[in-house]
């Protein structure tokens, strides 16, 4: 929180308001003011700003701060807007009082543990957010996992018409049952979450509310039985499940097509983009404003993009003479040879497309993402937790990446945009190779001694199944962004350790950020207003835009 009350938003010559710009004397006067204060909210914050800038050695205040973070009831509607945050900064601040501070901590967590034990499901995703605070504070011993994680197994069973919430509540009791040493418990729990997606796949099927959104759960099931021990699957007899479930969706993906329309819109004059896109985002809840940015720029249309390309190289003067191309190190790193009145062919025209395609990625950062993120940011503030919730869900995230994709949007999120691409690229190699992977397709390369080694993103993309099962759009992106040397190049500089600091901070870098964010949040939040649709109201769905 220290982190949080610290940073401020710079707009020209003016930014906000941060507890740095406190005089000593008004810190002093704030120190004064709490026993003064009665609202448990604004004396916490009040005491916590007056200690954290003022003076560190009176206990006293920092005891008042405890004291009124963690007097804020546990109840459900308080907790979405201030006791989440409350509990867990009184939890950050009792360590740092020693011995006296360790024993508050403890009565903390007991009361937590002791909560959640006795609640039922209607407090729903609040008991997966005390859960986390519990095995944050590594204060659970393994007797009392096992009965957090029994007790989780039990609020699962009750909430057969909340799939989500039942997901969430399956995964906490498999976390637990690892702390407790149950290995085999916890592998159970991750089988009935992948039930809890073919359940919803079917309740989707049975509602005729689409085949692409049914299928997006088939993958789901798919992904996380396959994330399940060979053995384990063997004794459950788990393959045959998945063969069954992989031609289903194969099925579901025919279907998908016959059901889907072309969407145009009217084309946008480049004087208003900046504008429009604030607007987009601005004045939104914090999960639709997230979705806006993610969806504010279209994917390229790849088979339009290579027409319009080669009927240009066609009647340019140009494409007479050779070229070569250099990296900002000075290494070559491309050359073309003149093509004459030769037809152009399918490479050429390709090469020309990754040439324009950092134009386009320079006009569309500039022009529309970056001036949506600072409304955004303005207007919210998103923690990894939040994030996590979202990537547990989107059917983007393979099993085991949650964190790790959470916490690259949040970077991004945070104008940390070298730390964002550094965790983001290397998990858009893994997505791509699961994703292949899980419909059977090999992507391991075998040399000439039996040493097996799975092919790089640039092989795996060059691969014609990619385009199949990627689309070409997508895959024509991320060779673009990623792979090609005419273009950014951000896996291979990444990779290799080329990529240098402007050019860690570069639009192709927001950019691929936002091609991040985009495949997470828009599955994610296409699936959740429907479920809004069918309940008729937004209800327990809304929760992970309000536990923030």
């Amino acid at each position: 929180m220290d982190g949080a009350i610290r940073t401020r938003l710079q707009t020209g010559n003016r930014r906000s308001f941060v507890p740095d710009d406190f005089s000593e004397p008004e810190i002093k006067l704030l120190a004064r003011l709490v026993p003064l204060i009665e609202g448990p909210t604004l004396k916490a914050r009040t005491a916590d700003i007056a200690w954290s800038y003022g003076n560190r050695s009176n206990m006293d205040l920092l005891s008042a701060a405890v004291d009124a973070y963690r007097s804020v009831p546990l109840d459900r509607d308080i907790w979405l807007k201030a006791g989440r945050d409350g509990w867990r900064r009184a939890l950050e601040l009792s360590v740092r009082r020693g011995r006296v501070g360790r024993q508050i901590a403890k009565e903390m967590t007991t009361d937590l543990a002791e909560f959640l034990l006795t609640a039922n499901s209607s407090a729903g995703f609040m008991l997966t957010q005390i859960s986390d605070m519990l095995r944050e504070s590594r204060s659970v011993d393994p007797a009392g996992a096992r009965g957090l994680a029994d007790h989780f197994v039990s609020l699962a069973a009750t909430v057969a018409g909340n799939q989500r919430l039942r997901r969430a509540f399956e995964r906490h009791a498999g976390t637990w049952f690892l702390r407790a040493g149950e290995t085999g418990l916890a592998h159970e729990c991750i089988e009935r979450v992948a039930q809890a997606y073919i359940d919803e796949a079917n309740e989707r099927s049975a509602l005729d509310r689409g085949a692409l959104v049914a299928s997006t759960f088939i993958e789901k099931a798919i992904a996380t039985i396959r994330s399940l021990p060979r053995k384990y699957r063997s004794a459950r007899g788990l393959d045959g499940q998945l063969q069954q479930l992989r031609v289903r969706l194969a099925d579901m993906r025919e279907l998908s097509l016959e059901e889907m329309m072309l969407i145009q819109s009217d084309p946008i004059d480049i004087s208003s983009y900046a504008e429009d896109a604030r607007k987009v985002v601005s004045g939104k809840e914090p999960l639709e404003a997230l979705a806006s940015l993610a969806g504010i720029v279209p994917l390229i249309d790849a088979a339009k993009e290579m027409a319009g390309e080669r009927k240009r190289m066609q009647g340019s003067l140009s494409q007479l003479f050779g070229s070569s191309t250099f990296s900002t190190d000075a290494r070559k790193v491309a050359t073309r040879t003149g093509l004459g009145v030769n037809e152009p062919s399918d490479e050429a025209v390709f090469a020309e497309v990754v040439r324009s395609f950092t134009w386009r990625i320079d006009l569309n950062v500039k022009a529309l993402i970056y001036p949506a993120l600072e409304v955004l940011m303005l207007e919210h503030r998103f923690d990894t937790g939040f994030l996590e919730e979202i990537c547990n869900e989107s059917p983007a995230v393979p099993p085991g990446h949650t964190g790790l994709w959470a916490r690259g949007l949040w970077h991004g999120l945070s104008h940390d945009f070298p730390s964002a691409i550094s965790m983001l690229v290397p998990q858009v190699e893994q997505l791509v190779r699961v994703y292949l992977k899980a419909r059977g397709i090999f992507t391991i390369i075998v040399d000439e001694n039996g040493v097996e080694m799975e092919k790089g993103l640039n092989t795996l993309l060059e691969m014609p199944e990619s385009s199949q099962l990627l689309g070409p759009d997508l895959t024509l992106e991320l060779r673009a962004l990623l792979c090609e040397q005419l273009g950014p190049n951000l896996r291979n500089d990444l990779a290799h350790g080329l990529l240098n600091d402007p050019r860690s901070w570069s639009v192709a870098a927001v950019y691929a950020w936002w091609l991040c964010l985009r495949l997470v949040v828009l599955p994610y939040y296409g699936m959740l207003m429907e479920a809004q649709a069918e309940n008729g109201s937004g209800g327990e769905s809304m929760d992970a835009e309000q536990s923030r």
